[in-house]
């Protein structure tokens, strides 16, 4: 039960700071917050068991991936049964969950250990994001625009939530199949796992730079800043609290007092950036990747991989509780366009990275899974933004995380099989361990 004790740590002070905020601090505040810490630990208990001791081994039998399971629960557990209403009251606590997603992808940025990869990883992550975020952005904006006539602004910038999650890749599959064949580890494995992380990394920038371009909300200042001030407070923000906290956390030697000092430290950078409205995911991106690069750095990473499970558990739930119903025929034209268009351009992307080395032309086929950044970012979005647009961009979102984890294993081992690396003849006591 560690990741339950775990998440429900990583919760408690966003929670406080959701009802402090919203009603002053006073008694009633401080029951809600009670009730609403209880029923997430009910929530994330009730999760955790299900996915121990069923959904896991059947993962493994039937090579799949899923989080459809905890979405559904967010979906029963959202306003239309009153049980996490207050949606207000969530937001603090979301924001803090992306900038918690946020941190953990910022430490893939430690540079030594980039500079000293001898593989094509980032030159398939850099072009996979760009020609996949870019051509599903464009394509999306045409749908909005002329399929469905949103106006241009609207439909901008729900068709650039949708590149941007539609660039964010996960290693999920790899991870699973690397569990399943673990002779297979290396090679194409090893590639296509530091290709999704480097993805989701450079997704969570464009990101950054979505909301700096869309910036809303009032400001404290005579003149609005320019979009450029916006990233330039985005990436400031990160430098700035990643140096000071890297110097706080340097001569802490217990793991305990470390994961503590992070909650706060990933509070305090995700209540900065949603208080001028700027991405939490983005902001603890950049604080991450100072982090990883100090003395403290790998300590730190070790740390925050151990609560990799129970913020990804508790992220997929409150997806759910944030969906907002859609018009079936709109959202199966959009959430169908978009996964056809990501499936499109995902292969594009592959061959044009692969071409001129060694890589295979097909290495698309194991790059189609879209997960908790994905995810993230869906979320982080409709913190901000609302109307039809946003509502259909983000059930789309959902739909094409949904469909991809559930298809990614299978194509992985397809394109593994096709490379020689396993073969179809495993043993059983190998595909149940």
């Amino acid at each position: 039960m560690r990741h339950v004790l775990c998440a429900v740590m990583l919760l408690a002070p966003a929670i406080a700071m959701a009802a402090g905020g919203d009603h002053g601090g006073d008694a009633a505040g401080d029951d809600r917050s009670i009730i609403l810490l209880l029923t997430l630990l009910g929530i994330i208990a009730a999760a955790y068991l299900m996915a121990h001791f069923v959904v896991d081994r059947l993962q493994k039998r039937f090579l799949f991936v899923s989080g459809a399971e905890y979405i559904l629960l967010g979906l029963l557990l959202g306003p239309q049964t009153n049980v996490l209403s207050d949606l207000a009251s969530l937001a603090p606590v979301i924001a803090f969950l992306a900038g918690w997603i946020g941190i953990l992808y910022g430490m893939e940025l430690d540079f030594r250990r980039l500079i000293g990869s001898a593989d094509h990883s980032t030159r398939l992550a850099v072009i996979d994001t760009l020609v996949t975020g870019g051509g599903v952005t464009v394509a999306a904006w045409a749908g909005f625009t002329y399929g469905m006539a949103f106006d241009s602004r609207e439909a901008w910038l729900a068709a650039g939530a949708m590149g941007c999650a539609a660039a964010a890749g996960s290693s999920s599959a790899v991870d699973l199949l690397i569990d399943r064949y673990r002779s297979a580890a290396g090679g194409i494995l090893s590639l296509l796992r530091r290709t999704a992380r480097l993805g989701d990394v450079i997704a969570i920038l464009g990101f950054g730079v979505l909301i700096s371009i869309f910036h809303t909300g009032d400001t404290l200042t005579s003149q609005t800043p320019a979009v450029s001030d916006w990233i330039l407070f985005t990436v400031a923000l990160g430098v700035v609290l990643g140096g000071l906290f890297a110097a706080f956390l340097a001569d802490d030697p217990s793991e305990n007092s470390r994961f503590l000092a992070l909650v706060g430290i990933i509070a305090f950078a995700s209540g900065a950036a949603f208080f001028l409205r700027l991405s939490e995911l983005t902001v603890n991106l950049i604080l991450g990747s100072v982090l990883i690069n100090t003395r403290p750095g790998k300590q730190v990473y070790r740390t925050l991989m151990s609560t990799a499970t129970p913020v990804a558990l508790v992220l997929l739930v409150f997806a759910g509780v944030r969906f907002e119903p859609v018009d079936l025929v709109d959202g199966l034209f959009v959430s169908g366009g978009y996964i056809l268009a990501r499936v499109l351009f995902k292969f594009l992307g592959g061959w044009l990275a692969s071409s001129g080395t060694s890589v295979r032309r097909d290495i698309a086929r194991g790059m189609m899974a879209q997960g908790h950044v994905a995810v993230a970012i869906a979320l982080s979005f409709r913190l901000y933004y609302d109307g039809e647009a946003v509502d259909l961009a983000y059930a789309a979102i959902l739909a094409s995380v949904i469909l991809s984890e559930l298809v990614a294993p299978r194509l992985l081992k397809g394109l593994l099989v096709d490379a020689g690396d396993v073969s179809q003849d495993v043993a059983f006591a190998l595909e149940v361990r």
